[in-house]
């Protein structure tokens, strides 16, 4: 294995890579293969498989990953990804609803451990885990571009206590361990989300129910 110089993550990749230990992991949509190269300089992980869609990340990744114990390879999501091959997953920087179509296209290749980084609406992840018998074990946030939320997920069985005595639409919304934590960055958001729809109240039965909801998240706090 080559001793490169250390890996610089930036706060978001850093909050996903503190998610992963594990043996073989599997990182889709990788581009400059930051993620994997530092989850193996640091021990983290024994393997990577590194999926890239198209040619140019494909060959950036290939190049990045050259002399270490990982592989790349050129695939859609988890096409490439055979069932039992690897421990955890990680997703980043993609939109949730796109994450989502990749973790349900082949769900019998998602691992017992997933660490999800989308760039919005971390809402839909949180009911797609809930569908599919993911709890979530680990959740952070992070400053970036904007807020990132950074969900650490585990198959298990039964109803996820994460949720529990919690209202449901606004752990779902706005994550049920972000919550329970009073994260000051979630605490920073609800206040300006709250300011924004209550200038815009009255303006629609869904704009209430979102203020409604803001305000469940906030009496958790």
């Amino acid at each position: 294995m080559k001793s490169p110089k250390p890996i610089a993550l930036e706060p978001r990749l850093r909050a996903v890579a503190e998610q992963i230990q594990a043996e073989v992991h599997a990182d889709i949509g990788s581009d400059h293969a930051l993620l994997p190269q530092y989850l193996l300089q640091t021990g983290r992980v024994g393997r990577v498989v590194a999926v890239e869609k198209h040619r140019g990340p494909y060959e950036r990744s290939r190049q990045a990953l050259e002399g270490w114990p990982a592989e790349v390879r050129l695939g859609d999501g988890l096409e490439p990804v055979r069932e039992g091959e690897v421990h955890s997953l990680s997703l980043s920087g993609l939109g949730a609803r796109q994450m989502v179509k990749i973790l349900t296209r082949y769900p019998q290749r998602v691992p017992v451990r997933v660490v999800l980084q989308p760039n919005n609406s971390p809402e839909e992840l949180r009911g797609w885990a809930q569908a599919a018998g993911f709890h979530l074990i680990q959740e952070a946030m992070v400053e970036g571009f904007w807020p990132y939320t950074i969900l650490g997920l585990e198959r298990r069985v039964g109803p996820d206590p994460a949720y529990q005595g919690l209202p449901q639409a606004a752990a779902l919304r706005y994550g049920p361990l972000l919550l329970r934590a009073a994260h000051p960055l979630l605490l920073q958001e609800l206040r300006a989300q709250q300011g924004h729809l209550e200038r815009l109240r009255g303006r629609g039965a869904r704009l209430g129910e979102r203020l409604e909801t803001l305000r469940q998240a906030l009496a958790c706090l």
